[in-house]
């Protein structure tokens, strides 16, 4: 299953939900109570099973709970040797240290410090970290434990 990630103002989020709650108040979770644009909508053109009301209630929770997105990035040695996310997640790595490398392996890009800048890095392109929530659940927890003691 995809996920679609959208970011939203707190306007945004208040209408969203707003919506939600009055779909579900028309009773727009049983199919025979749509229009067919909103059936349309709904089923993403037929493509999907469109939601019944205890899983548009499930999303209005879904959309109060605002989890979110966690990336636990691995090193060693200064190398990334894994990502591993709370939902789909697509990274770059721009890796600044590009001593040693032939011109074809150096790309220059936009900085991320300064408008009209540019910067080399090493050429790696995109990638997609390996999504399991609970695993990044599990550790976000640990780490905020020793955290707390700490503090």
């Amino acid at each position: 299953m995809s996920q679609i990630i959208v970011a939203v103002d707190s306007a945004e989020h208040a209408t969203l939900l707003a919506a939600l709650r009055y779909y579900q108040q028309h009773d727009q979770g049983e199919p025979s109570n749509r229009s067919d644009d909103i059936h349309d909508i709904a089923t993403d053109g037929d493509v999907q099973i469109s939601l019944d009301a205890a899983g548009i209630d499930a999303l209005c929770e879904k959309i109060n709970l605002c989890s979110p997105v966690r990336c636990v990035i691995g090193l060693e040695g200064g190398l990334v040797t894994g990502v591993t996310a709370s939902v789909e997640l697509e990274f770059t790595v721009l890796d600044y240290d590009t001593e040693g490398c032939d011109d074809d392996e150096i790309m220059t890009v936009p900085s991320l410090w300064g408008e009209g800048k540019v910067v080399d890095v090493y050429k790696r392109g995109f990638c997609v970290a390996d999504v399991a929530p609970e695993t990044v659940q599990q550790l976000h927890d640990a780490i905020e434990s020793i955290l707390d003691k700490e503090a």
